[in-house]
Parts: C-alpha cells; structure tokens; sequence
C-alpha cells in the first residue's frame, strides 16, 4: 500500500529540475524521423464576432463534392445523372450530392434551455438523443429535402457529405434507392522500415481522481524508460521512439463549478484542485521526457480552450518538462509522420459526439465510419463545438493514415 502524502506528486520520482541526461540512462533509443503536420489546426487568428457556421457547411460542401461525385460514378456507373436539387424532376431517377442533417426531437437546445421562464419542464440530460421521431434531411448551395426510403436514421449523423441515388415523390420527399460515402481517402504508400519501432500512447489519466492510481502510473514509467524488465524487455523498449499523451490527463473532478458561484473573496485563497493536478502530471512527464520524445495533446477535461481544434497546453503549465526539447505540445485532433507513418487521432471528443447522437454503439466501428465519411469530425459544429471558419474546413481528411 502506498503511503500517504499531501501531494501526489510526491509519489513521482524527482531527480531534480536540473537533470541532464546522460549516455547513463537506461535506454538507448533508436533515432526516428519525425515530421509534425498538424499545422492546418493550429488557429491563425481568434476572432468569433461576425462569423457564421453557415460558411463552414458551404466550404465543406465545396471541397468534398467532386470527391463524393467520383464515388457515385464509381458505384454507379458514368450513366449516372447527378443534379442539385433545384433540377431535379418528380418520379424521375437522379442523384443528388448534398450535405446531411439529422432532425433530432430530443437533440439539446439553447431555446429549450431558457423555457424555464415559460414555467415548461427543463429539458433532460440524456446519454443518447436518438428518438423514433427523428428524420434526415439533405441540404445542397441553394435548398433542402426529406430523405426516406432506404436510408438508416438511427445510424447517420449531421454534417456527412453525401450521394443519394433516388427520386422526388409528389409529396416532395426524396425516395432514396440507395446512397455513397466519399469513401476512405487516398492511402499513402507504406514505408519499408528497416528495424522494428513502436509508439506508446496514453489518455485518459485522470489525475485529480478520487482514485488516483499513480503506483500504476509509477510502473508504467519505469516500463517505458528501462527501470525495470529483462534485457529482453529492455531491448523491446528500446524500439519505442516516441509516447502519445492523448488528452484528458486532468480528471473531470478538477472541473469546479463551485467556485464560478462562490463570491470571489471566499475563493480568494482557494487553490484550484486543477494545479495540483498539472504539477503531477508535470512531474510524470518530466520523467519520460529525460528518456523518449513525449507529445502532449489537450483533451476535454485538459485546462484547453473547448472548441475543436483544441490549441496546444501552454509551456508555463509544464515547468519542469519545458526544459526538455523532447516535450511536444500538440493540438486536438493531432497528425504527425514518423518515418514516412502517417499517424492522425483525437482525444474522442469527435467519436464521443457521434455516438450520442446515433445508436452506433462500438468506438472503432465510429472511428472507421469517420474515415468513410473522409471528415474527422462531422457534427460539428452542430452539436460539436469548433472554431467558426469561414474560409477552410481543416477537418476534411486529404488522405488516408
């Protein structure tokens, strides 16, 4: 059993702030090329007033349409005749490229926030918004249409670019026959790599817990950087030439609401529990650091700005470990090439989000849909919050990891 102490971080090993690494450490990693490319998300400028989400739909429309056209004539034929939706005629067979919203009854409303002062029932906190009563609408540069017919409303979301193959009906609904996704993107070639090397990433730490683990966390350090382990594990972790921190290492704890309605001179002396936590989480990357290259992504508990792409952690938050060039503060979502290895995730905002809005129910099947959809992240902004663009949809995926 560990012992008790006043702070977590005392549970860390510290071999003090001024430590040089030296040809002493236990590991000798083996040299990677490493090649950030997550610079399409970082934020240019931060100005949210006049600046419509409207613009961020038309711009995604525009760049996946050609894409999502060439997938209709591959699955369908060059016969296949697409038009917009102020073309088509009724009863006749077409195509149709447009952009999908789920209308959900249930789906939480700021208008429905406020009904309180209506004396109306409060809107519940639902783990899923999904209802028989919700319907798919298809939306191109100039109108919209109900979808039905062969359609699943209960697995398809907001926000997806798509083709539909179908026709009008005299009530002015859409049959749907069948209907494409922009499919996976281009795959890049795979390299030939001459030795054998691994990643190690991390989420979901949680630090600030009620039930902080930190002698798992201990273990998993020293596994890492060659404390403990055989020579045959040794020379295993030799091969791992970089750790992925992905998001949410403050646990949701550290989220208190309490203070923002306290009167600020009963807070005035208050230590936030969120400091304490980034100080061990300092002190847990400070000691991969001294090791291997450690890149550091915001998640949604993480002291980060909330709307996707979340921007980097700040270097002040990590005093020890900014010391070391090997520290990597990347953003959310996070793409990077390691020896020609595309590698691209999030910290699940994007995956969480559409399984609350849909009845897709295992994580790798939604994170295999988004690939389909060519779009990391395609309920937002409608029920995901992001950076209002304007002029780009940093979100669309090029290719293929």
């Amino acid at each position: 059993m560990l012992p008790h102490t006043a702070n977590p971080a005392e549970l860390l090993h510290d071999d003090g702030e001024n430590h040089v690494p030296t040809t002493s450490d236990p590991l000798q990693r083996i040299d990677s090329h490493y090649e950030n490319s997550s610079g399409h998300f970082l934020l240019k400028q931060r100005l949210f007033v006049n600046k419509q989400y409207a613009s961020l739909y038309t711009e995604r429309l525009k760049r996946m349409k050609a894409r999502v056209s060439a997938a209709a004539v591959a699955k369908w034929g060059d016969s296949v005749d697409i038009k917009k939706l102020s073309e088509i005629d009724i009863d006749t067979i077409c195509c149709v490229v447009g952009t999908l919203f789920k209308h959900m009854t249930l789906k939480p409303s700021i208008l429905k926030e406020v009904s309180g002062e209506h004396n109306l029932p409060p809107q519940p906190i639902k783990a899923n918004y999904t209802d028989e009563s919700d319907r798919l609408i298809l939306e191109d540069e100039l109108q919209r249409i109900s979808l039905v017919g062969v359609i699943d409303v209960k697995t398809n979301i907001s926000g997806v670019v798509l083709a539909v193959k179908g026709m009008q009906r005299d009530d002015g609904k859409f049959e749907v026959l069948d209907y494409c996704l922009p499919g996976f993107p281009k795959q890049l070639p795979y390299p030939s790599l001459s030795n054998d090397k691994y990643i190690v990433i991390v989420s979901g730490l949680g630090f600030g817990s009620n039930a902080d683990c930190l002698f798992s966390v201990q273990m998993m350090i020293d596994f890492i950087t060659g404390y403990i382990g055989s020579n045959d594990v040794q020379s295993f972790n030799q091969a791992v030439c970089r750790v992925i921190v992905a998001g949410n290492s403050i646990s949701h704890n550290t989220q208190e609401k309490e203070c923002v309605s306290k009167a600020k001179y009963l807070t005035k002396k208050a230590l936030p529990s969120s400091v304490e936590s980034m100080n061990t989480l300092d002190e847990f990357i400070f000691q991969l650091v001294k090791s291997v290259n450690v890149d550091v992504m915001p998640g949604k508990y993480d002291p980060a700005n909330h709307t996707m792409p979340q921007q980097p952690l700040h270097r002040c938050m990590f005093p020890k470990s900014s010391q070391y060039a090997s520290l990597n503060l990347v953003t959310n979502p996070y793409s990077a090439g390691i020896d020609g290895v595309r590698i691209l995730g999030t910290s699940g905002q994007n995956v969480d989000d559409i399984m609350m809005f849909s009845e897709s129910t295992n994580t790798l099947e939604v994170m295999d849909d988004t690939l389909k959809y060519g779009h990391i992240a395609p309920t937002a902004p409608d029920t995901l919050s992001c950076y209002p663009y304007y002029d780009e949809d940093p979100f669309i995926m090029s290719d293929c990891p």
